[in-house]
């Protein structure tokens, strides 16, 4: 088989576009989900976006303002993604609103607390666990089998992290990240990002994960940011967090067709941490 010519490429912004797909957000109320959902509608798709029940009021307004600005059809789910009754029904909403499921965006999570193995009480273990990895296999397992049951293939894209790769340690002790059952989680997602990839391929599914690094999301909320912002400075080879743009480019990319022939891939977005 020849190579191509340049004349029989297809456009980029063509196999960008998501002009009549349909995409679910999970946590889609924090400021991933929210600037990841509103590149997916610039890049034309419909969108879905669930978090739990407190924060309806700002589904409320990311719907409002994405329809505003990008003139797509929006919807909004409430439920906990760690409960399989609240996942599939979501699922089933999304699939009936537009007709279609074409993109899962599983991106809810919780940092946790920042505690050693030592220090994590087993009820903020469990807590961790049930949000950051159940309910990722959970949307993952219903979004592929609806998917399939459709026919016409799709995208699932789980937000991992960098702490899924290694320990975040700073060079002094009382600056290191000791977030092991957040770090555990994520691992978790990247590995069973990969199996999902395997399981569904022969049905045009691909699955991938995205692997932030420090980004100010909203996730550090409740957090000290003073260690944080050392940790930036000591760590971080470009010696800055990430911006929202950063992760929201990527997120569209594994969406759309330009990522074509990528699944169970990891994509690090993390300012060069884990190079060193």
């Amino acid at each position: 088989m020849k190579p191509l010519q340049i004349a029989e490429l297809r456009s980029i912004y063509e196999m960008l576009s998501l002009k009549g797909k349909a995409a679910l957000v999970t946590g889609g109320a924090g400021g991933i989900g929210r600037s990841c959902a509103a590149g997916l509608a610039e890049a034309g798709a419909d969108i879905v976006l669930m978090d739990i029940p407190q924060k309806a009021q700002i589904l409320d307004e990311n719907c409002r303002e994405i329809e505003k600005r990008y003139g797509v059809k929006t919807g909004k789910c409430m439920g906990n993604v760690a409960n399989e009754a609240d996942v599939t029904r979501m699922i089933q909403e999304t699939a009936e609103l537009f007709g279609r499921l074409d993109v899962v965006f599983s991106n809810a999570g919780v940092a946790g607390r920042s505690d050693s193995p030592s220090g994590i009480p087993l009820e903020e273990w469990k807590r961790v666990v049930d949000i950051n990895l159940t309910g990722m296999f959970l949307v993952n397992r219903i979004a592929a089998n609806k998917m399939k049951e459709l026919g016409n293939g799709g995208s699932i894209i789980n937000t991992a992290s960098m702490s899924g790769h290694i320990i975040n340690k700073g060079s002094r002790k009382d600056m290191s990240q000791h977030m092991a059952v957040y770090a555990a989680t994520k691992a978790g997602v990247i590995q069973f990002t990969k199996s999902m990839a395997v399981s569904y391929v022969e049905d045009g599914i691909r699955c991938n994960s995205i692997s932030p690094g420090m980004i100010l999301s909203g996730l550090h909320d409740d957090m000290d940011m003073a260690p944080l912002e050392e940790f930036v400075r000591d760590a971080v080879p470009m010696n800055r967090f990430a911006s929202l743009n950063e992760i929201m480019g990527i997120v569209v990319f594994l969406a759309s067709e330009l990522s074509s022939y990528a699944t169970g891939s990891d994509f690090l977005i993390d300012g060069g941490v884990t190079i060193w």
